[in-house]
């Protein structure tokens, strides 16, 4: 009777395999040898995979990181947000400090950005459970400091992960300075950036698309109509301004997300009872925006929306293969249908308390390793 001799697989063929497998069964699969240790930790396969988990077509990969009121995290899988006839859940999820409050600042590859007081921030991988806190920001708070902006996005260029801290001051007679400060993962260190465009941010979280986040602006620290949007740059770390496009009504509320990874602009009518949805797919020398649709809310839903803070709303949207689109504005989540123009709103099981949302990716990334390495 023969031995029988255990097949051994090429590399190729079980890199291969290994890349279509969730986070989770991943880590423990580095426990089997050494040279799968050595595989599933390597540069090539973490960012391979994440690559292949932002692409998924299903979202299957894809999950909700919902900041609640009461400082804490909840999570929701993506795809059952779109489920018809069930009831999506929101559950907990514990978060790598207790300290309060917090505030979710961005997600980016799977690492999700949150504030502790506005200055000590953190990155987390929530799939992995691994975090880093940021070196503290030298920032002293004076009578004059009237307001913080947040920012956080992904270098693609130098693979690196910036967190932008912007201080803003200003004095009796109305004039205002500001003070930038950008934080590198790569080099676990913080710069401050100057030569600032001479406007006022608006809204508190910038919106990251295609390695640019984008705020809100204002000419006038005492104004709530937006003229324009100030971008960064994180690859170069230059600002620049993009134009708003002519949506018409200059009492217009404005919200700005993204479709895909396209930038998308929100524009609420006064009454709150629909929105125009813009987009931007070349956010270049010739960028011009396109009106995608227009969305009739239910009155009970643009109620809320016209009487909300400015400032409270983060707005998302997701394109499954059904055309579909998500928008997350918590407390409220709805599903508009672009072919027929219908809007539906969501039960959620748990929502209840939860104010701002990111749509996180699982993946590989640990940020510890990243600011060791010099990125991977």
């Amino acid at each position: 009777m023969g031995t029988s001799v255990i097949p051994v697989l090429p590399v190729e063929l079980i890199t291969e395999i290994l890349l279509k497998l969730r986070p989770k069964p991943l880590f423990r699969f580095k426990c089997v040898s050494k040279s799968w240790l050595q595989l599933i930790s390597s540069p090539y396969f973490v960012k391979t995979h994440m690559k292949l988990a932002a692409n998924d077509k299903a979202f299957s990969s894809h999950r909700v990181i919902f900041e609640h009121f009461k400082s804490k995290f909840k999570v929701c899988c993506l795809p059952s947000l779109f489920q018809k006839g069930t009831r999506a859940q929101v559950f907990d999820i514990d978060s790598p400090v207790k300290k309060t409050p917090r505030w979710i600042v961005g997600s980016a590859n799977g690492l999700i950005c949150f504030l502790i007081d506005f200055k000590e921030a953190f990155i987390w991988n929530p799939t992995i459970r691994k975090s880093k806190k940021l070196r503290k920001l030298d920032v002293q708070m004076t009578p004059r400091t009237s307001y913080y902006r947040h920012g956080f996005g992904y270098d693609e260029l130098h693979d690196d992960y910036k967190v932008v801290i912007i201080c803003g001051t200003s004095d009796d007679g109305g004039s205002f300075g500001t003070v930038v400060n950008i934080y590198s993962l790569r080099t676990d260190s913080w710069t401050r950036v100057y030569n600032f465009p001479g406007y006022y941010m608006r809204d508190y979280l910038g919106k990251c698309v295609n390695g640019k986040i984008y705020w809100a602006s204002t000419a006038d620290v005492d104004a709530l109509n937006v003229c324009n949007l100030i971008t960064l740059d994180l690859t170069d770390e230059t600002w620049g301004k993009l134009e708003l496009p002519n949506y018409g009504e200059a009492n217009s509320r404005l919200m700005l997300g993204g479709v895909g990874s396209d930038l998308a602009l929100v524009c609420i009518c006064p009454e709150g009872t629909t929105s125009d949805v813009w987009m931007m797919k070349d956010c270049g020398v010739n960028a011009s925006w396109t009106k995608m649709f227009t969305i009739k809310y239910p009155q009970y839903i643009g109620e809320y929306m016209f009487t909300s803070s400015i400032f409270s709303f983060s707005t998302h949207f997701c394109q499954p293969n059904n055309g579909e689109i998500l928008l997350l504005l918590p407390p409220t989540i709805m599903i508009y249908n672009p072919k027929d123009g219908s809007t539906r709103k969501l039960e959620v099981t748990g929502l209840r308390g939860c104010q701002h949302a990111e749509i996180c990716v699982e993946t590989l990334v640990d940020p510890n390793e990243l600011s060791h390495n010099g990125g991977i």
